[in-house]
């Protein structure tokens, strides 16, 4: 099990060895939701982010091994790995009610296995909580649950809120979302024209990388951070669900055998992008 005390601690071990890292922001408990950037300060910049969902905590090892992979490649652009957007719910999933006291009762009358819990400490469903047809996703909720309550108004939770301007301020040409778990690869949020066809590009690049299904169309998704990316910024977003659906949650490290070829993606993508200079639509 893979816990925010670890990330931290090999956080700050690579930043010993030379990589940039800092927090975008805290969460709702204060904890910091750290960052790491390899790769060229100019030019584009690429972002890729893990567990934003709680239960889906292999997410952030997965993008923790990405950097350690890539800390010895020459990346074309540079890439912020958020490994661990959610910290609070990932520590709820590994560690129980336990972890938070002051949540202790409010998360028990909600959940049944915590280990399956999605959401941030507030219950909110940081994955529902962008400005990106807020409210309006197949599934979503309108009160606190372990999944898909979509909060309380767009970017309602700091964790949202600190993503959100991170990401405004970096003006990414790239975001890719890891979640697990499905192997499938996420592209769509109403796109038309050039840029469906320039973001349908980059989707099929890697999905075939990954080997992984290309899926089309948005499935009912809304307030996302993909969507949001999509729709409020005009940039090319991917949502890719590692892991085989022949797994079940809760998961654990041992379910990464066999996705080692995500350990190339942001250097894949980079070059993508590099080639096609990074050119907005």
């Amino acid at each position: 099990m893979y816990t925010y005390n670890e990330l931290r601690r090999d956080v700050c071990a690579l930043c010993r060895q030379g990589a940039e890292c800092g927090s975008i922001g805290r969460s709702v408990a204060g904890q910091h939701i750290v960052y790491v950037r390899l790769g060229p300060k100019d030019g584009g910049q690429i972002i890729v982010q893990g567990g934003i969902h709680a239960r889906e905590w292999v997410t952030s090892v997965l993008v923790m091994r990405q950097i350690r992979f890539l800390m010895r490649e020459r990346l074309p652009l540079g890439v912020y790995f958020l490994p661990m957007t959610n910290p609070d719910g990932c520590t709820l999933a590994q560690s129980g009610t336990g972890a938070f006291p002051d949540y202790a009762d409010s998360v028990g009358a909600l959940a049944g296995d915590v280990r399956l819990w999605k959401a941030n400490l507030r219950g909110v469903d940081l994955n529902c909580n962008f400005d990106a047809r807020w409210g309006r996703g197949a599934g979503n909720v309108r009160e606190p649950a372990p999944s898909s309550f979509v909060g309380y108004s767009p970017e309602s939770e700091p964790e949202t809120r600190a993503l959100a301007a991170f990401t405004r301020r970096v003006r990414p040409v790239l975001t890719v979302s890891y979640h697990a778990l499905g192997r499938e690869v996420y592209y769509e949020f109403g796109q038309t024209g050039e840029r469906l066809k320039r973001d349908r590009a980059i989707a099929a690049a890697a999905a075939d990388w990954l080997r992984y299904r290309l899926v089309h169309g948005d499935l009912g998704s809304a307030g996302g951070y993909k969507d949001w990316c999509v729709s409020a910024l005009g940039i090319p977003a991917l949502t890719i669900e590692t892991v085989s659906e022949k797994h079940s949650h809760p998961l654990d490290e041992s379910d990464l055998i066999g996705e080692e070829r995500n350990l190339w993606l942001p250097l894949v993508l980079a070059k993508l992008m590099k080639k096609n200079s990074c050119a907005p639509l």
